[in-house]
């Protein structure tokens, strides 16, 4: 096999990524949007890392059968790569994902429990980010990037997973941006003005919050662009912030915000409770599937009416606030304090008095916490990391610390996986998984994993 031939590949197993792969002479295929069971025929496009990837020229045989995607840009956008399979086989092979996850990583599973679904499976996401691209004449693009092409965007005609007002928002920006003929940011010269647009849409209470971040801020031509925007689609933003982002690290976040309409928060609800939620906040994207999240997390923690609970990666208090209406306390520790200022600001506006929240790193929290005397000692550890999982000393802290249960949410199987091993390998038991859905159409999937310390418990040495 070399690159610039065809094949035919049977699909054997998904990558960590939700790619397909397969073997040829001996030599691994991967190749993007194919499942197992599929047959197929396949250009070898290139050999990266050490293994080769590939295109379906011919599905000869399907392993899933596809359907008629209801997106222009599928196939395109790098987001919904399964739209084109039934819902119900989208949660087969994520649940699949997770438990191929663990079992190459060794880790034992005393119970496991099927995929939660999502309760909406379009128009469930409440942040989008788009960013805004050039053709070849320099007109102004705006959309999302084209899949592993990150320098290169296409122009949105709608997005299914976010809501009606988000796409006419969308639509709104790019007119008027080309109309005026204003400069998009260029990744190279670092040179140009608009750089992002995020969209904010809270479910519950329909509030929406619309972020145009671009790299040079107060600036007329902006304030016309917003002020046109304002008046054609105003009355279904709640409100609106311009962000200077002067640096050249690509990303929606910059050194000064500015209000143009509104206070700069929009208002979530999730299982009751209320969430201000500003710019930088986090909070889970699918409102809907976090509010069964929520209370699976609950659940799995066991009786709290008399326990102390340790809540890392707290952001906005979503989960913190969940577990406090059940717990004697909780402790919730966010890295990020503009999130740990709207955490503290959402247990006030619910009234919940036994949640306090710490703005700092969690691998410090849990060093100090484990050099402490007994009386910091946490009967729960409640874990929701970064894709990329937790740090190894924080890992080998929280085994020092010792607390009797450990909830680790992940929305990245590998991750998982590895942590839990070293988890496992200093003295806890995996209870119980269960996997859920929180980005239908996408091979991303969230699992919840209760812990258990065990006899093996290494116990705490200085």
């Amino acid at each position: 096999m070399k690159k610039g031939e065809h094949v035919i590949v049977d699909i054997e197993g998904l990558t960590p990524r939700g790619d397909g792969r397969g073997t040829v002479d001996g030599r691994e295929l991967v190749v993007p949007r194919s499942v197992p069971g599929d047959r197929a025929e396949v250009f070898v496009s290139r050999k990266r890392k050490g293994r080769f990837e590939g295109v379906v020229d011919d599905l000869i045989h399907p392993g899933i059968e596809r359907r008629d995607p209801p997106c222009s840009h599928f196939g395109l956008c790098g987001g919904c790569r399964w739209q084109d399979f039934e819902y119900s086989k989208q949660l087969a092979l994520k649940e699949s994902m997770v438990r191929d996850a663990f079992e190459r990583h060794g880790v034992a599973v005393r119970g496991w429990h099927g995929i939660a679904a999502s309760p909406q499976v379009y128009n469930y996401r409440n942040k989008m980010e788009f960013s805004f691209g050039s053709d070849r004449d320099g007109k102004p693009l705006l959309g999302l990037h084209v899949r592993e092409r990150y320098n290169r965007v296409f122009d949105l005609e709608a997005c299914h997973l976010q809501s009606e007002t988000s796409n006419r928002i969308v639509d709104s920006v790019r007119t008027r941006a080309t109309k005026m003929g204003l400069p998009v940011y260029d990744l190279r010269s670092h040179e140009g003005l608009l750089r992002f647009l995020v969209i904010r849409d809270a479910k519950a209470t329909a509030q929406v919050m619309v972020n145009l971040v671009v790299s040079s801020y107060p600036h007329d031509d902006v304030d016309q662009l917003m002020a046109g925007v304002l008046d054609e689609v105003g009355d279904e933003i709640t409100t609106a912030i311009i962000t200077r982002h002067s640096g050249k690290a690509q990303v929606a976040i910059g050194e000064e915000e500015f209000m143009v309409k509104g206070e700069g928060m929009i208002t979530e609800i999730c299982n009751g409770l209320e969430f201000q939620i500003s710019s930088q906040s986090f909070f889970q994207t699918n409102t809907w599937a976090a509010e069964k999240l929520y209370a699976r997390v609950t659940e799995l923690a066991g009786d709290l009416s008399e326990a102390e609970v340790l809540d890392l990666y707290s952001g906005t208090g979503g989960m913190s606030l969940h577990l406090a209406r059940a717990a004697h306390s909780v402790v919730g520790v966010e890295q990020v304090a503009e999130t740990v200022r709207d955490a503290r600001g959402n247990a006030q506006r619910n009234a919940i008095g036994n949640c306090t929240f710490l703005a700092d790193q969690a691998e410090e929290t849990l060093r100090e916490l484990a050099d402490g005397d007994e009386s910091n000692n946490f009967d729960v550890v409640v874990l929701d990391p970064p894709r990329a999982g937790v740090h190894k000393k924080a890992l080998q802290e929280l085994i020092h610390l010792g607390p009797p249960t450990i909830v680790y949410v992940s929305c990245n199987p590998e991750t998982l996986a590895d942590d839990l091993a070293d988890l496992v390998e200093g003295g806890y038991q995996v209870e119980e998984v269960q996997p859920f859905d929180l980005f239908p159409h996408t091979p991303h999937c969230e699992a919840v994993t209760r812990l258990r310390r065990g006899s093996a418990w290494r116990g705490k040495v200085d």
